[in-house]
């Protein structure tokens, strides 16, 4: 800039020196072999007729574009605390509006790697707010990705329609982005996993496989692999459902993700236990449990706690069962966290069954489904599914063909196949 304002002024660098500054200065500060003093740029602005703002401006956007990028490169490498540090600095500093967009949309995603929701959600809102004053479609999209992702992890029921707000939004640009489009099937299958659609899930994961060449984003690509997974475990297909699962762990070990990585080791717990394996299943979920503590981080942590508690329950360790059910449901209570709640209440209900409580089991049961009835048709047919079984075992089938006919209802009669072999008892 100062090379430009000199040679646009008529100038030689002996006429910008005079007497006041040396021409190889002058020199050295047109080849960037030298920064200027503020004192030094005022005279040459005086000289050239050019306004400090003319010279700073390239200053301002390459100082803008080397603080985003190194947010990114936080991001990229799995340092999602310090991406949060680098990404807050550059705001303090009132960086001009886009990017003050570019950084919070940034530390957005930081925030919710990190299990903060709330702090990640606002950001993304507040970063939406000038690309749509801008219409900039693809960043708003990219924002909205943020929102449903802040949302789920909140179990805010709008999620979902946030999600599919996003991919319809990049879908109308032409041509349409590519990343973007995978980005935000996967955040669409991350809200049918929290919904249990685990189909629809799985339909979202392999379009985003095959919507780009996610390779290139590792973290991405290591959640598609845990939602895969888990979602092949819930429709009994173990074999996919480890495959995908260890996968999810690869990746998780190599970006050292220390808290994608302790979901990825109890989904994989929970897959062994399922599998029979009650032994590795909880070295896996021990693990899982130490890495939140190791962390302090407590968004999620109930969910390995109710995991800890399947385990003891397949045990017979009926006492640890019933402690770390209890554990969870305090957790989740205090967090806001209704799925696991209602999780909880259904774990309490099948260590009270392992008592021979049949009073406590009802009592489990009636509250894990008026809490269920807020978090998706499938989870209430789980849940009076199991209760149908347990009512059957009892003798009461006049009850427990209730329940079926009840959870056959939530789903829906086209549905009704989707449900385990366990409804065979109708």
């Amino acid at each position: 800039s100062v090379k430009q304002a000199r040679r646009e002024a008529g100038l030689s660098l002996g006429d910008v020196a005079r007497g006041d500054i040396s021409r190889t200065a002058i020199y050295f500060i047109e080849t960037g072999k030298a920064k200027p003093s503020r004192e030094t740029l005022e005279l040459i602005a005086e000289r050239t007729g050019r306004p400090m703002e003319f010279f700073l401006e390239g200053v301002s956007e390459s100082h803008n574009a080397v603080r985003i990028a190194e947010v990114e490169r936080l991001l990229v490498s799995g340092h999602n605390a310090g991406a949060v540090a680098a990404g807050t600095a550059a705001l303090d500093r009132h960086p001009e509006p886009e990017t003050e967009a570019r950084l919070k949309l940034l530390v957005s995603m930081a925030h919710l790697r990190l299990a903060q929701p709330v702090v990640g959600r606002r950001l993304a809102v507040e970063a939406r707010a000038y690309f749509e004053r801008v219409g900039d479609l693809e960043m708003v999209a990219e924002c909205l990705g943020n929102e449903a992702s802040g949302a789920y992890l909140m179990e805010d029921t709008s999620a979902q329609a946030i999600a599919k707000g996003a991919l319809d939004t990049v879908r109308s640009l032409t041509p349409v982005p590519r990343a973007t489009e995978a980005r935000l099937l996967a955040v669409l299958g991350h809200t049918h996993i929290v919904n249990r659609e685990w189909p629809a899930a799985i339909r979202c994961y392999e379009q985003a496989i095959e919507a780009a060449d996610v390779v290139q984003d590792l973290h991405r690509l290591s959640l598609m692999y845990s939602g895969l997974s888990l979602a092949h475990e819930e429709l009994g297909k173990f074999e996919q459902a480890g495959r995908y699962s260890r996968r999810a762990l690869a990746i998780h070990e190599t970006l050292n993700d220390q808290l994608s990585l302790a979901r990825s080791e109890n989904n994989l717990g929970v897959l062994l236990l399922h599998a029979g394996d009650a032994g590795g299943a909880l070295t896996h979920v021990e693990r899982a449990l130490k890495l939140f503590e190791d962390l302090n981080v407590e968004t999620g942590k109930a969910n390995v706690i109710l995991s800890m508690s399947e385990i003891a329950l397949a045990r017979r360790d009926i006492d640890g069962a019933r402690r770390y059910a209890n554990e969870a449901m305090e957790l989740a209570v205090r967090l806001g966290e209704g799925s696991a709640v209602t999780e909880a209440h259904y774990w309490l209900a099948q260590v009270a069954l392992a008592r021979g409580d049949n009073r406590t089991v009802d009592l489990e049961f009636a509250a894990a489904l008026d809490e269920g009835a807020a978090r998706g048709r499938e989870r209430v047919a789980r849940y009076r599914a199991a209760y149908a079984e347990i009512l059957e075992r009892r003798g009461d089938l006049s009850a427990a063909n209730r329940q079926l006919k009840l959870a056959l209802s939530a789903l829906g009669a086209p549905a009704a196949d989707t449900l385990s072999a366990r409804t065979a008892i109708a």
